[in-house]
């Protein structure tokens, strides 16, 4: 049973594989023949400003000075492409590794072949692995995925020489989530890791309340800990949210404190009454509020609350302030750099407001 299945999924996979290379031009796409040349991951001068490009949207006002790899989920527009190597940026794919896969060789192997192939057809530079099942420190699978992502990695530098490889890992090493690798191990393989220091509410349900997905002390917290770990700070890469999320209030205790529904069972609160909320959303909703704009001092970072009718929301999220405030930790922390999750939550080109908005949260990633 267990051959047929992999034999089925060889199938499934060798279609799709060869479906993406043949919707792909061998011949370079650029005037410039040069531009089509993967860009090597040497490293570079200055700091790592990591974009996730993963919907199609006005990336022509993107602030490409500013970048030096941008994680995209497909094959790009020409034009996209050969701009983004024009200003020498690294255009890495991104790539879903599973728990089903990690854990059985031939469909392995299927996935780094596959991998290998991408890189080679769509010409791109690297690739940036992401593991969202759980693994829990010290099972058998704990041990096998750490040398199976060490493996992989290995295999796909070997076949492709010279692309960055990267791996986004949890806020915090120390498992509160449950997605546990050990990080120190893996990290000698990767040219860095993005750290997602955001949704960081997801692994801390202590009381039934609205709260930034990003607060500031949380994020040095987490990023000092892999330090303390042993990993080597230029390879920590901050990962910074241009959302933040809306809940839907119960009533307000004191303080303003938004309570919410507790649609859980269980003691830790559920958070099915918030909803991701993008930067441009966020713009437009914060002018019409009924408190505009606040600060907390505790987390250093703002919200506000608005109304739906007879319903009190509140929406904590990230602005130009309190990503300067993190972004202004990497020289301190000595950090590899900053990333941001995703670009298609920016507003750059309908109205001269957005744009402004726009520039004021690029800026805010590289502070003077």
């Amino acid at each position: 049973m267990r051959w047929r299945l992999e034999s089925v999924l060889t199938l499934v996979i060798n279609t799709l594989w060869m479906q993406n290379i043949v919707t792909n031009k061998d011949d370079c796409v650029c005037t410039n023949q040069n531009l089509c040349e993967p860009i090597s991951s040497d490293p570079r001068d200055g700091v790592e400003v990591v974009i996730f490009h993963l919907e199609q949207n006005d990336w022509a006002q993107y602030h490409w000075s500013k970048i030096t790899t941008i994680v995209v989920s497909d094959a790009v527009e020409d034009e996209f492409y050969c701009l983004a190597h024009l200003y020498n940026i690294r255009l890495v794919l991104q790539a879903d590794m599973d728990l089903a896969s990690a854990t059985r060789k031939a469909m392995m192997d299927i996935w780094m072949k596959y991998r290998v192939t991408l890189l080679k057809t769509l010409k791109m530079d690297g690739i940036n692995i992401s593991f969202r099942d759980k693994l829990n420190k010290g099972s058998q699978n704990y041990h096998e995925v750490t040398q199976v992502v060490k493996t992989s990695v290995s295999y796909i530098r070997n076949k492709v020489p010279g692309c960055q490889i990267s791996f986004n890992v949890p806020w915090t090493p120390n498992c509160k989530n449950e997605r546990c690798f050990d990080f120190l191990a893996i990290s000698s393989a990767f040219d860095f890791f993005v750290v997602e220091s955001f949704n960081i509410q997801n692994d801390m349900r202590e009381g039934c309340v609205a709260t930034s997905s990003s607060p500031y002390q949380d994020v040095l917290t987490g990023l000092s800990d892999y330090i303390k770990l042993g990993v080597n700070s230029r390879k920590l890469v901050m990962g910074v949210p241009w959302y933040g999320y809306d809940y839907t209030c119960k009533r307000f205790l004191q303080g303003g404190t938004c309570e919410l529904e507790n649609t859980s069972q269980k003691d830790r609160c559920s958070y099915p009454v918030a909803r991701r909320i993008s930067y441009k959303e966020i713009i437009p909703r914060l002018l019409r509020s009924v408190t505009g704009r606040l600060w907390n001092d505790d987390q250093f970072v703002p919200y506000f609350v608005y109304m739906d009718g007879k319903t009190y929301h509140q929406v904590w999220y990230d602005d130009p302030e309190s990503i300067s405030m993190k972004s202004t930790s990497l020289k301190r922390l000595k950090l590899g750099g900053i990333g941001v999750i995703n670009a298609s939550d920016l507003e750059h080109s309908k109205t001269a407001s957005a744009s402004l908005h726009a520039e004021e949260m690029w800026n805010a990633l590289c502070p003077p």
